[in-house]
């Protein structure tokens, strides 16, 4: 089979990026190649990978588990049904990161519950300053794809295996940035059945470890230092309401995501 015959008989199951996503994996930088012809003739072992790929999605199974491959911030970052798969929300946390380490001279960084390990390791890439960056997670097998993804993008992270912030008994940061598990225990089906549930669960409302996160955060942020955190959609009000129960800091700014719906929140530890 030529491959332009199985994107015209397939391109109806799948958008235009995810397109370009597959054949990229084939070593075609973009769906211009058929265009120009697509004669390539798929060997035995190619067409049985598309044809999984195209199994996968009839049945629900995420592209990038497929793949086992998604990119982060042009990043390519191996992933697998032990990680998180990182979203494009994600990014614009990332990014907000990014510009307060630079705009504050942060050095000493954490990302907690690092899955596959794409914020700290694209934050390492990103930046040209000296850091010092720890990814945590409480799942071995997290940890162990970040150590891969680490070791294929150069990226000279620590990686501790902690739960929450256990592992850290003398260590502070200038900055904590998290994507914990926020998604609310019902609503754990279709496609994020296939993720792994300690990488999604929140309970019953979606806030267990946010409100935990929350709560041990503090202790170990240096003084005027920052906590950058994920949440779920129309979790905004309760995240509020656990930072102003808690009352140990300030609120700088929310993120929203690409859809215009808040996602993150900027907070500073209050010393006052």
């Amino acid at each position: 089979m030529r491959i332009k015959d199985w994107y015209r008989e397939n391109k109806k199951h799948f958008n235009s990026s995810e397109l370009n996503f597959i054949f990229k994996s084939f070593g075609i930088d973009s769906l211009v190649f058929l265009s120009r012809g697509g004669n390539h003739l798929l060997d035995k072992k190619q067409a049985e990978k598309l044809d999984k790929i195209k199994a996968d999605r009839l049945k629900g199974v995420p592209l990038a588990l497929s793949l086992e491959r998604e990119e982060f911030f042009g990043f390519t970052f191996k992933v697998n049904k032990d990680t998180l798969i990182p979203r494009p929300e994600t990014e614009l946390l990332t990014e907000a990161a990014k510009a307060l380490i630079s705009k504050n001279s942060l050095k000493k960084i954490l990302d907690l519950c690092c899955g596959c390990g794409n914020i700290g390791i694209s934050l390492d890439k990103l930046i040209t300053a000296e850091l010092n960056i720890y990814l945590t997670d409480l799942s071995s097998k997290s940890l162990a794809l970040a150590r891969e993804n680490a070791v294929d993008l150069g990226s000279k992270v620590k990686i501790v295996n902690s739960d929450l912030l256990s592992g850290f008994k003398e260590d502070s940061f200038d900055l904590i940035i998290t994507n914990p598990p926020y998604v609310e225990s019902e609503k754990i089906k279709d496609s994020l059945a296939y993720e792994p549930k300690l990488a999604l669960d929140g309970g019953k409302e979606g806030l267990n470890l946010i409100e935990k996160i929350i709560v041990q955060a503090y202790r170990y942020l240096e003084d005027r230092g920052f906590l950058i955190m994920e949440f779920g959609y129309g979790q905004k009000k309760r995240v509020e309401n656990i930072i102003y129960k808690n009352g140990q800091y300030i609120i700088k700014t929310w993120i929203k995501d690409y859809s215009n719906i808040w996602r993150g929140v900027i907070l500073q530890k209050n010393n006052a």
